[in-house]
């Protein structure tokens, strides 16, 4: 058993999870061993984003405020993937893992404060990785400009083989 100071330190913790993370998915670990929660603490941690194991009321204590339809799902075993920056891959890391080892299942979660369904955890899982998103941005963003300066080249070109050309003739004449 845990002492109330631990547990007001631990609520402090998810309390503050809960105000910077951008993403916080709950899932049921049912099943896994202790070397199989290691394995995906180690992924998680590889890029950033955290893994833990928590009490069920102390959840939603800390996030009742941002999304109280989360104590319709904190039943059984819970655990919670956070990430503070991106919303998306540790979702891949958890779906990929979970094929691996064919244990846990994602139960909802927080996106940005708001409640998220388990559908809608794994429909952001399928979306590419930000950086990728933000690349096709940038080049849907740069293709017509690249587009433009070749063509308003072309006309200088053009241009200046025209002015040559006068030029040439000009020449020839005197």
């Amino acid at each position: 058993m845990k002492t109330r100071k631990e547990k007001e330190k631990m609520l402090n913790e998810l309390k503050d999870i809960a105000q910077r993370a951008s993403i916080i998915a709950l899932f049921d670990f049912k099943g896994m061993t202790v070397m199989e929660m290691n394995d995906l603490r180690k992924r998680m941690k590889e890029k950033g984003y955290g893994v833990k194991v928590v009490k069920n009321n102390l959840l939603r204590i800390s996030l009742e405020k941002q999304a109280p339809e989360i104590k319709d799902i904190l039943v059984g075993n819970t655990a919670i993937i956070f990430s503070f920056s991106d919303e998306v891959e540790p979702l891949k890391i958890f779906v990929e893992f979970v094929d691996e080892v064919n244990k846990g299942e994602l139960k909802g979660g927080v996106l940005h404060g708001k409640f998220i369904s388990k559908d809608e955890l794994k429909k952001l899982s399928n979306l590419p990785p930000v950086q990728e998103l933000r690349a096709k941005v940038v080049g849907g963003i740069s293709a017509p400009l690249y587009g433009l300066v070749w063509s308003l080249g072309g006309i200088l070109r053009g241009l200046v083989y025209a002015l040559n050309a006068l030029k040439e003739k000009k020449e020839k004449e005197v």
